[in-house]
């Protein structure tokens, strides 16, 4: 793509396991074993997956000179007793990257950062992740007790990476090496045609060969299985790949969500089956997206939260779309998702979703320019809860009508400087989009378009509806905002008139509320659910003139 500038992704979250690497405890014997860990974007030089970066060395607590144990805000003054070690570090005070990089500034070969609270989180890297060159994870504070009283005496060896050799048996598959659908959601009229190529890449990391080795795929739609096959066998020799290929997936029309389970099958047992399976899922529906799609909500679900440059204002993600006959739908609103470093609030905060199109001489993502991208559209989301990190809904005031065959980008923007925005990095779309050449994602900063090296797609998503007199139906499109919320849904009316009966249902099917509501000109009904426990509930809007409408709302505190 001409005239874009590649930048690294300071990520705020990132994937919890990576293919084959892990943070594995050696010594001593009674807690030998993987921990849960984060592993973060930022400061991962050198590669961890390459089994030459593999780290190994004895564990030590680093002392900045506070009291108690201390948390690696200042310089270390136990220096050496770092030096050569993989330092260990509490979570608090101060930014990530900060203790980080005064442990490597000691002479650090790792820093495992031990989490103040059960379980672990995403890592952002701060003012200073990127001067980071050294491994860095997170385990619970759990495992930070398992291993406390032995890290003391000495006693813990503690290994990060590549796990290439370390078990007997061990075979492994990553999203970059299995097929997927072009994107992840689209709406049923744009699915003609799809043909989804199976199949994925093993590898044996193990350290013995294996042989009939075998790769099956499950899809499911709507809970009926409509794909089941298996590869022939195969057999993989120590660090050998292997592609197993499987028949392709189509269907004469496609309608709600599809689920799909890759799973690796050996007559032997795996040591390290974490990455034995990969999960992808597509919905064919009123969505446009590329990112994950939450069954539950149906919503698309970010990955990761990144922005290019820290402390620049003004930066936004978008979602790339064409159809040949986009011109009998509109788009409704947008789906989008910010947080910030260190869990603080997104509340007060304004997002944006924007519309362009994109146009210019250009034929592919191999030859894209930027110089001919202009705004269409625009709706605000005020923040009046902190929902970090959590996908919500921008709509419109008035959908927008697309054209035929026109490039778009869906987009959300924030104008702050510590905003970051949501993308995705578990589905890989690197083939999909070196095949067919189109683009899948776009960024802007501060008024430059960039792409990233390593970020497959955003995670905007579009509602996309047909125009009213396209196709007839009893059903009346309604999308309230925001959704998820924590005290009141509003739900535009604009065009119905009359009464109508709302009711509210939990995902059991059991009735919790029902009302009687008066529609006219361009009202906006606002439910109070404060009342109303955590969870997912379907709301049903039949109107007395036979129109009716139902829709998700998930409540959340």
């Amino acid at each position: 793509m001409r005239k874009t500038l590649l930048l690294a992704s300071l990520a705020l979250v990132t994937a919890a396991a990576h293919a084959q690497v892990t943070t594995f405890v050696l010594q001593p014997p009674q807690l030998e074993g993987p921990l849960e860990f984060t592993w973060p974007a930022w400061g991962q030089t050198p590669d961890l997956n390459d089994p030459l970066n593999q780290v190994i060395g004895f564990a030590h607590f680093v002392d900045d000179g506070t009291a108690g144990d201390s948390l690696g805000c200042n310089a270390l003054v136990n220096g050496a007793d770092i030096a050569g070690k993989i330092a260990l570090v509490y979570r608090g005070a101060c930014e990530f990257g900060m203790k980080a990089l005064n442990a490597q500034n000691a002479g650090a070969i790792a820093v495992v950062i031990i989490n103040n609270v059960p379980g672990v989180i995403p890592m952002g890297g701060g003012a200073v992740g990127a001067d980071v060159t050294i491994p860095v994870v997170m385990i619970g504070a759990e495992s930070g007790a398992l291993l406390y009283d032995e890290v003391l005496a000495g006693n813990v060896q503690l290994l990060i990476g590549s796990v290439l050799g370390v078990y007997e048996y061990n075979l492994s598959m990553s999203a970059a090496g299995s097929g997927i659908p072009p994107y992840s959601a689209r709406p049923s009229a744009f699915t003609e045609g799809l043909t989804v190529n199976l199949g994925a890449w093993i590898r044996n990391f193990g350290s013995e060969a294996q042989s009939g080795v075998t790769l099956n795929c499950t899809i499911t739609n709507d809970g009926n299985t409509v794909y089941n096959e298996t590869s022939s066998a195969a057999s993989l020799g120590f660090n050998e790949e292997t592609y197993f290929s499987l028949p392709t997936f189509s269907q004469p029309a496609y309608d709600g969500l599809y689920e799909a389970t890759y799973t690796i099958n050996s007559p032997n047992t795996d040591d390290f089956p974490s990455d034995n399976t990969f999960n992808f899922n597509f919905l064919a529906e009123d969505l446009v997206a590329y990112s994950r799609i939450d069954p539950v909500t149906l919503v698309p679900q970010p990955d990761t939260h990144i922005r290019a440059v820290l402390d620049a204002p003004n930066f936004m993600i978008c979602s790339y779309f064409r159809a040949e006959d986009a011109g009998n739908f509109q788009v409704e609103g947008l789906y989008g998702s910010s947080s910030k470093a260190a869990g603080a609030s997104v509340q007060g905060d304004v997002l944006e979703a924007r519309i362009y199109e994109w146009n210019g001489n250009w034929s592919g993502w191999s030859d894209a320019t930027v110089d001919q991208i202009f705004q269409v559209d625009v709706a605000d989301y005020f923040y009046d809860e902190n929902l970090s990190s959590v996908p919500v809904y921008i709509p419109f005031s008035t959908p927008f009508v697309m054209a035929d065959n026109q490039r778009y980008l869906f987009c959300v923007f924030s104008p702050a400087t510590d905003v970051f925005l949501g993308g995705g990095e578990v589905l890989d779309y690197t083939q999909i989009q070196s095949t067919n050449d189109e683009p899948i994602y776009l960024a802007n900063d501060n008024g430059e378009w960039i792409s990233f090296t390593d970020l497959d797609h955003s995670s905007v998503g579009a509602k996309i509806t047909p125009l009213v007199g396209i196709i007839e139906s009893d059903r009346v499109e309604l999308t309230p905002f925001p959704n998820p919320t924590a005290e009141f849904i509003r739900i535009p009316l604009a065009g119905q008139t009359g009464a109508a009966t709302l009711q509210m249902f939990d995902l059991a099917g059991n009735k919790v509320s029902e009302r009687r509501v008066s529609v006219g000109g361009d009202e906006t009904l606002v439910v109070n659910v404060s009342g109303m426990s955590n969870g997912v509930y379907l709301f049903q809007m039949n109107f007395d003139s036979g129109k009716y409408s139902t829709f998700r709302v998930v409540v959340t505190k």
